[in-house]
């Protein structure tokens, strides 16, 4: 039995993908809307093409957060807000 390795729990991160944003959207105006709706989220970025990546502290903050955005009106288009899928894995 091997002792000396120390299992550290991975951190769990879910990523957002929101999409249909209004082209002048920013990082303030999504950090807003996530206080105002009383979601969690530490990280912002938004892309020009009117799409962004939040990231959530865990899978039940993100579910949530695609629960109550997902076809959410804001600024007069609704929004997608899905679960955001690396590039990198292939399935």
């Amino acid at each position: 039995m091997n002792t000396a390795v120390a299992k550290t729990p991975p951190i769990t991160m879910s990523k957002l993908y929101i999409g249909n944003l209004p082209t002048e959207t920013n990082e303030n105006d999504l950090r807003q809307l996530f206080l105002e709706q009383n979601l969690s989220c530490t990280n912002i970025l938004v892309k020009r093409g009117g799409y962004a990546f939040v990231d959530c502290a865990d899978q039940s903050s993100a579910d949530r957060a695609i629960d109550k955005l997902n076809g959410f009106n804001f600024n007069g288009s609704p929004l997608v807000v899905e679960p955001s899928v690396a590039s990198g894995k292939k399935r």
